[in-house]
């Protein structure tokens, strides 16, 4: 952020002292006032690997959105990905809101004035914040640990900190080099430490932690950030319209559609559109048992609505016509009523069919895989398919129908099931090994020369791994 936008740490925290007690953080001397959180516009869309309700989506956001970070050219932040010193030396220069004039004298010898992180390394030694280390190097390559991390700011913040006689971490003595960076960072409540207690100074430091780190120092010297107005990434792909018109851009439940073999019911949500310009369109097959179609407010919907709002797409939550079995995957005349379902809305809205998104959960995963891509994938020509909890294609060669060339450069394919998601492991849902289902199906996929992604999560089960399903739709739609 901006000098001029934002107060500067440095002095701002020169009054504060902090006390650390063997019973963890406590509150520190007089902070200044919080201010009230504004809604400010941002003038850049999430980046491509960080969607909203993603883990550090707040501290990243509020990064990019004041200019302290841009991530990286091709639109990602790699929020896992382990930052470098340097990389925070840069972050830290901006955070601070200063202005350096750094000259051309070289503090450190492998970071010359050619190296982008040379003004901020400069501002850092210049300060007094880093003396580098003993070989003249400042490590600008070398990932920062927590412990390091925790000095750079404490040093920024100014603060006083007395820490306890006794080390509250178990992992640290009072003779630690980063002893008392630590015990400021947890006295403070800026860091929690982990659930054993230890602050494990020497573990590197991954850029969605150091996005929260400064963060939460913002916030408690200068008051909650602003929330911003996030402007949608705009696909970069060509717009194949349906022209449809005379359709009413609503919220509605349970509007009847038939095919004129078997019929059924579906949720629309397009209240949130005005037709003004064709649009995608994601279509939520529920698992077997309907619970999707006849709870959608329990259920992962309200979850696929916030993106199809966000990223101006309907919604649309069919129940399947085999009202016998209650699943879409045991007759091909479920699949081929949810293609035709997708035509007759064609027909009524300007759907783009370059943004046609299937997702499914467990048994509606099954039939995106068996009989929507298999089967009546002439419908649409681009977009991709979110496939939990299942998503097999069992005793194949090739598709039962092929896949036009269209769809398959344009349409990718994603796989999510939990670790625990097998009839070995208890986390089934009966005998259905959704794990084996879904390593069949996205090989299957992958070997027509589809674009396809396998994410298998540890420790989750069948019915854990369902609101996995927006979040893998949300990396999908960030990204295009």
């Amino acid at each position: 952020m901006l000098a001029t936008h934002r107060r500067r740490i440095a002095g701002v925290m020169a009054i504060l002292t902090v006390t650390v007690t063997l019973a963890g953080p406590v509150s520190a001397g007089t902070a200044p006032a919080a201010e009230a959180a504004a809604t400010k516009p941002c003038a850049t869309p999430d980046f491509t690997d960080v969607p909203r309700g993603a883990n550090f989506y707040d501290p990243i956001t509020w990064l990019r959105c004041e200019q302290i970070s841009t991530g990286y050219t091709n639109g990602s932040y790699a929020p896992h990905q382990q930052i470098t010193r340097g990389e925070t030396a840069q972050l830290l220069y901006r955070f601070s809101g200063e202005t350096h004039r750094a000259g051309t004298h070289i503090d450190f010898t492998d970071v010359p004035t050619s190296r982008s992180a040379f003004t901020a390394v400069s501002w850092m030694h210049a300060k007094g914040y880093t003396a580098g280390y003993a070989n003249g190097t400042f490590g600008a390559d070398r990932p920062i640990t927590r412990g390091e991390l925790a000095a750079f700011l404490y040093r920024m913040s100014d603060d006083l900190a007395i820490a306890p006689a006794t080390s509250p971490f178990p992992d640290m003595s009072t003779r630690d080099n980063f002893y008392t960076p630590a015990a400021w960072f947890y006295g403070t409540g800026m860091v929690s430490g982990y659930a054993d207690g230890t602050f494990r100074p020497h573990r590197p430091v991954t850029r969605g932690e150091s996005a929260k780190f400064l963060y939460a120092l913002e916030t408690r010297v200068n008051g909650a950030p602003s929330t911003y107005t996030v402007p949608v990434r705009e696909s970069s792909g060509p717009v194949n319209s349906t022209g449809g018109k005379g359709g009413i851009y609503r919220d509605a439940q349970a509007l009847t559609f038939s095919n004129g073999t078997v019929s059924s019911q579906y949720h629309l949500y397009a209240g949130h559109l005005n037709g003004t310009r064709p649009h995608g369109i994601v279509i939520h097959l529920h698992g077997d048992g309907g619970f999707e179609y006849r709870e959608p407010q329990w259920s992962t919907v309200p979850a696929y609505e916030k993106l199809a709002e966000r990223h101006g797409l309907m919604l649309v939550v069919p129940g399947t016509p085999d009202q016998g079995t209650n699943t879409w995957w045991r007759k091909d005349s479920s699949g081929k009523y949810a293609a035709d379902l997708l035509r007759d809305l064609g027909k009524k809205y300007d759907l783009d069919l370059n943004q046609v998104y299937w997702t499914g959960y467990s048994g509606g995963a099954d039939t995106v895989a068996r009989h929507m891509m298999n089967s009546h994938s002439a419908g649409w020509t681009g977009g991709a398919a979110v496939l939990v909890a299942g998503g097999g294609i069992y005793g194949q060669k090739a598709p039962l129908r092929p896949i036009s060339s269209a769809l398959m450069k344009n349409y990718e394919m994603h796989w999510v099931v939990g670790a625990d998601d097998t009839p070995s492991r208890g986390g089934a849902s009966g005998n259905f090994d959704a794990v084996h289902a879904a390593r069949l199906g996205s090989a299957f996929y992958s070997g027509q020369g589809m674009e396809t992604s396998l994410t298998i999560k540890p420790g989750m089960d069948h019915w854990e791994i369902a609101p996995s399903g927006p979040v893998k739709l949300a990396e999908v739609l960030a990204s295009r």
